[in-house]
């Protein structure tokens, strides 16, 4: 209540005609450390309902927070030019953002002013609860750092960037109400964070330590990141730290693994409001192989300092409807900072073509990669092509093919895509052979050997 009081969050007023007051509630939590236990206990007004005249009281919302591979990246990245990492908290973030449209709230519960029980709280600052508080405080905090001489990245609004002309500076990445700040010494660490504090109220949380369940170590040769703690939560809450570990994810992809199981175990998300016997067993077995990986992390060094990727598909991966699943990782400083697998959306008629349409939306995401390395004063430019593997021939020949001779429209906007990309010295497709695509493993079930041959190609090992 001492913060939203010393942030000037309301007025007091009186209703005006037509409105009415939203409701809101004190919401009571314990914030536990990693290990477990408590760290302090935390009270929160939150308000609940969001209409109170005809219409709602929000023009537009988003929430904006940096991508999780934007954080890997930046890892990654830190690790190759020896950056040093430090992390900070924003106490009540979102109390900070400006309201732009008229809201109006009843008084707290056990905060009533005297004399003044009949008026509400017209809200000057946004409060946890509403729709835009959290766009109100990002664009507060843009229009403080960019004020204060920090550049805006274009491909992740949520990293800044300030570099003298020396070389030396900060990049902040931030997500939500934490942030990470990557500097070239711990002179322009202190400097940000005093300027910081200067604007916000802040929590110092020294060097990074852990951040949205991932743990970030610094090691001889590197960095490494780690989600052990994250994972042993996880099990413990549904009764299954104790299990048998299996070392794949899912079942290897032979005659006695019917093809629908295995997407059931790569797609399983998609059947979470009606799940079956299958579907359990197919989560039954993820929990199984986290409990085998627990202790694995990922580690980055100072080389390669370049950016590569992978990228496959499985044809026809599901019989219903004859879809296919695209596949693909992106590696930085010898380790991954990107991948995903996600079902076609269009129907592919060949091998080739499934592996094409991977192909693209694989190009997609280097391109928005290079963009966010290129805003990055530390990368060296001009930036030399990112090589996107693949274990197609066929594919390959396609995609360096100057015409498009094939019937589908579709495919022939990914061709023109991928030509370009190539044209303009963002990607260079190369072929692989399978036993080393390292984005095999996302399509299809793989033998025990071939999925750990996988994990450490990206980087992935136990302690």
């Amino acid at each position: 209540m001492d913060s939203i009081m010393g942030n000037n969050t309301w007025v007091l007023a009186d209703l005006p005609p037509g409105y009415k007051p939203l409701i809101c509630k004190w919401i009571f939590k314990r914030k536990l450390k990693v290990d477990g236990t408590i760290e302090k206990f935390k009270a929160r007004l939150v308000i609940q309902g969001f209409k109170q005249k005809s219409g709602i009281d929000y023009f537009d919302t988003y929430a904006l927070v940096a991508r999780i591979s934007t954080i890997r990246l930046l890892i990654a990245m830190a690790s190759i030019h020896n950056l040093i990492i430090h992390q900070m908290d924003m106490k009540t973030a979102f109390l900070n953002g400006e309201l732009e449209e008229e809201v109006y709230m009843n008084q707290p519960q056990g905060f009533i002013m005297p004399g003044n029980e009949n008026k509400v709280c017209k809200l000057i600052k946004s409060l946890y609860g509403l729709k835009q508080a959290p766009k109100q405080w990002h664009q507060k905090f843009d229009e403080v750092v960019l004020s204060n001489g920090y550049l805006l990245n274009q491909a992740d609004k949520c990293v800044y960037n300030k570099f003298d002309e020396s070389g030396k500076g900060v990049i902040i990445c931030l997500y939500a109400d934490d942030m990470l700040i990557f500097s070239t010494d711990q002179v322009q660490v202190d400097l940000t964070k005093e300027f910081l504090s200067s604007r916000f109220s802040m929590k110092d949380m020294g060097e990074a330590d852990v951040i949205l369940g991932i743990r970030i170590k610094l090691e001889s040769n590197g960095i490494a990141i780690s989600q052990s703690h994250y994972i042993e939560k996880v099990l413990k809450k549904f009764n299954y730290f104790d299990c048998t570990p299996v070392s794949t994810p899912i079942g290897y992809n032979n005659k006695r693994c019917p093809i629908k199981v295995r997407l059931i175990s790569i797609e399983y998300s998609r059947y979470t409001s009606n799940p079956g016997t299958q579907h359990w067993q197919a989560i039954q077995r993820v929990l199984k192989y986290l409990k085998k990986t627990m202790d694995y992390r990922l580690t980055y060094t100072n080389y390669p300092s370049v950016l590569e990727g992978y990228t496959d598909a499985s044809w026809i991966s599901n019989t219903e409807d004859n879809s296919s699943t695209s596949g693909w990782v992106f590696l930085l400083g010898g380790g991954a900072i990107f991948w995903a697998f996600k079902k076609q959306t269009c129907i592919t008629g060949s091998t080739m073509e499934s592996e094409f349409v991977a192909l693209a939306a694989a190009g997609k995401e280097a391109e928005w990669l290079k963009n966010l390395l290129l805003e990055i004063p530390l990368w060296v430019k001009p930036m030399a092509p990112s090589s996107i593997r693949c274990d197609s021939v066929a594919t390959l020949a396609k995609a360096y093919s100057q015409m498009y001779n094939g019937k589908s429209r579709h495919l022939g906007v990914r061709h023109n895509m991928i030509r370009e990309l190539i044209t303009n010295g963002v990607v260079s497709i190369e072929f692989v052979r399978s036993q080393q695509n390292l984005a095999d493993h996302l399509t299809k079930g793989l033998a025990r050997d071939l999925v750990i041959k996988s994990a450490e190609g990206m980087r992935l090992k136990s302690n």
